[in-house]
């Protein structure tokens, strides 16, 4: 994009395929590598990040394969339009000015008109990449729509592209942990994002989604891995640190059911005992 060629669908379709058929084997699959991202990849892993959400929450809500296609397409390009953004913008370490942040907003149009470039590109695709930043009560942009004009996946996209922006380390902000921002999100149901949706995505991902840090009461660390449908308190995890002792343990997955003499704490950010999620998960 930024060489000013065109994007051509038969090379995004592979990798659309190999992202479904990943989820399809297992819904939480990709969930836990979302939050490794590292600053100067943003742009290009939030875009697979949103991807692999919104095909699990698609395959949540019963889509059809196909259409979940279509909207892992959607979410690869939904941001396309950053490539015609300053860099000297998107990688601004300070809050943006007014004007910039204008310019950072046009990004949605610009992508638009890429995409209509694109032969054979769904509606569902295409409502990922214009209504992203749309929110209930109007306040969004590009076109400031109201809830009911926002589509199914219109409010999909809106809720997992700030699931993961809010989750994942930005030039300028930390990130989140994956079970506060559930909570934020919540909070802002109702106003900014479609109730209901917001609640199927917190059922969907569980009180603490994979790839969160979780803390045991008895001092034990680990990697949420998988959820337990039947308590979403007691997910399996990946044991990895001993906060006791303050060191590593021998890595062990556990069942957290099974485990009826401890429990979850808190969810903690991997910074509490400087751990590095990408080295167990």
């Amino acid at each position: 994009m930024r060489l000013g060629k065109r994007v051509e669908l038969e090379h995004i379709e592979p990798v659309t395929e190999k992202i479904v058929n990943s989820v399809f084997r297992n819904k939480d699959a990709l969930i836990s590598l979302t939050r490794i991202k590292h600053r100067d990849q943003y742009t290009f892993m939030h875009s697979v990040s949103v991807s692999g959400l919104l095909a699990s929450f698609a395959l949540d809500r019963g889509m059809a394969r196909e259409r979940i296609q279509q909207l892992v397409m959607g979410g690869l390009l939904h941001d396309v339009g950053k490539m015609r953004v300053p860099l000297e913008i998107l990688n601004k370490p300070d809050k943006l000015s007014d004007e910039e942040f204008n310019i950072m907003k046009s990004h949605v149009l610009l992508g638009v008109e890429v995409l209509a470039d694109i032969p054979g590109l769904s509606r569902d695709a295409l409502d990922v990449a214009t209504m992203h930043h749309e929110r209930c009560d109007g306040s969004g942009y590009p076109c400031g729509l109201k809830e009911k004009d926002i589509s199914e996946v219109g409010h999909m996209s809106a809720i997992i592209d700030v699931y993961d922006a809010l989750t994942s380390i930005r030039v300028y902000k930390d990130a989140w942990e994956p079970s506060f921002t559930l909570k934020k999100l919540l909070e802002w149901s109702g106003n900014l994002f479609n109730k209901e949706m917001v609640s199927h995505y917190i059922r969907c991902l569980g009180i603490y989604p994979v790839g969160s840090l979780v803390q045991l009461k008895s001092g034990l660390v680990g990697i949420v891995i998988e959820q337990n449908e039947s308590d979403l308190l007691r997910p399996d995890l990946r044991i990895i640190y001993n906060s006791r002792f303050m060191k590593y343990v021998q890595v062990k997955d556990v069942k957290l059911r099974k485990m009826l003499e401890d429990s979850i704490i808190e969810a903690i950010s991997p910074e509490t005992y400087n751990i590095d999620l990408g080295a167990f998960v």
